[in-house]
């Protein structure tokens, strides 16, 4: 989602069918929910992390009126994405000292543009 008005139709279509949804945030995505005009540096990505970590903040405070399940992802995360996969793991590790559990349902890391090794040297340094 770009924006809390994508997020509310989605969050509306859900309690109108009576269904889990998911809202997904993009990196580019994410950078427009917080502002496009927002620094966002290639290799820091900060605008992309605060619009992610913002957008999962405004889903988690509006979903419960809505009555329905409403699970939060982040879109693939490329390699020269990283920055922005590890801002928001920091928001859920932040967020489950506060709260008990993570900020985001989930997050799905997608390295299958690199070499395997590497894709699996990637993946087992998130894994551990």
């Amino acid at each position: 989602c770009t924006t809390s008005s994508t997020v509310n139709a989605v969050l509306e279509a859900g309690r109108e069918l009576n269904r889990p949804i998911m809202i997904q945030f993009s990196e580019g995505g994410s950078a427009f929910f917080s502002g496009k005009a927002l620094p966002n540096e290639k290799g820091v990505l900060q605008n992309s992390i605060l619009g992610a970590v913002a957008g999962a903040h405004y889903v988690r405070s509006v979903a419960a009126a809505y009555g329905i399940p409403v699970f939060v992802h982040s879109d693939h995360c490329a390699k020269k994405l990283l920055p922005w996969f590890d801002g928001m793991l920091a928001a859920d590790e932040a967020f489950f000292k506060a709260h008990g559990e993570p900020l985001f349902s989930s997050h799905m890391l997608d390295l299958s543009e690199e070499p395997d090794e590497e894709n699996i040297a990637i993946c087992k340094k998130y894994f551990e």
